[in-house]
């Protein structure tokens, strides 16, 4: 994107500790950057925390770029531009959804119109494993969201772009993982049949939640599969063959947050467990 309006696009990225860092280009005749100043809010450099996740996107369309921010505690920043074509930022928001502020873990945001309604929404991939959908139900210039569904469950810490990666008109979506696998998204036209799947509903209870020692996890729906246990780093805790319910000592195990993933031949779900 060209963060300067000069006409050459560079690169706005942020890091583990919170920054969003500036890579402005010198020509457009080859991939020469340039480190400039960090992107600053209220004459500070903007500091989210841990795991800055920035996107930008003219999101009151006045003509001008803004600047959305995912980060590691959840929230979803937004700074409205007040310097025109220049970027200048001096206070920020948290984005909302009927009427509470977006808590996604480890939020990595896209701004894109999903649904080709002509409004913007928003996309938030979290490290439970998921991608959040919320649509627009306000306009484009002052998008509002009431509630949210999940439309991609593979593996933790997703974070993920929208492209038209087979060219047919329609957006499609490329995901990454903590595991490093990158995944593609074919949105289907309507009318196109798919193969058929069961009809399964699936879905994760825990004995006790949160918990302090073992812990007896349930399963609805599910044919066989697999039980797996990420730390709140992704890591893999355990994994073991799952037939219908399935009890840990998580004795050895740190307290805080972990994450439960069973899946079958038809599909998976996922369950936040709290250790204390």
């Amino acid at each position: 994107m060209d963060w300067n309006d000069d006409g050459l696009l560079d690169i706005i990225v942020g890091d583990r500790i919170g920054r969003v860092h500036y890579y402005r280009r010198t020509s457009n005749k080859d991939a020469s950057l340039t480190k400039e100043t960090d992107i600053m809010c209220g004459g500070v450099p903007i500091d989210c925390g841990y795991n800055a996740a920035p996107s930008i996107v003219d999101w009151d369309e006045d003509g001008d770029i803004d600047l959305v921010l995912g980060n590691y505690d959840g929230q979803v920043r937004l700074y409205l531009n007040e310097g025109g074509a220049i970027p200048l930022f001096n206070s920020y928001v948290n984005i909302k959804s009927s009427g509470v502020d977006i808590d996604r873990d480890r939020n990595c945001p896209r701004v894109y119109d999903l649904n080709q309604d002509g409004k913007k929404d928003l996309l938030c991939g979290s490290t439970d494993s998921n991608i959040y959908y919320y649509e627009n139900v306000g306009t484009n210039a002052v998008p509002e969201f009431s509630g949210s569904e999940s439309i991609a469950d593979i593996f933790t810490g997703m974070r993920l772009w929208i492209d038209d990666w087979n060219e047919d008109g329609l957006p499609d979506m490329l995901t990454s993982d903590y595991f490093g696998y990158v995944w593609v998204w074919i949105q289907q036209p309507t009318g196109v049949a798919e193969t058929a799947t069961p009809a399964l509903s699936r879905s994760l209870s825990a004995s006790s939640n949160p918990f302090m020692e073992l812990v007896t996890v349930t399963g609805e729906g599910f044919s066989g599969g697999t039980i797996q246990i990420f730390d709140i780093y992704g890591r893999t805790v355990l994994e073991a063959p799952f037939a219908g319910s399935f009890s840990w000592d998580g004795t050895g195990c740190s307290n805080g947050t972990c994450f439960v993933r069973v899946t079958d031949n038809f599909g998976s779900s996922s369950l936040k467990l709290v250790k204390i």
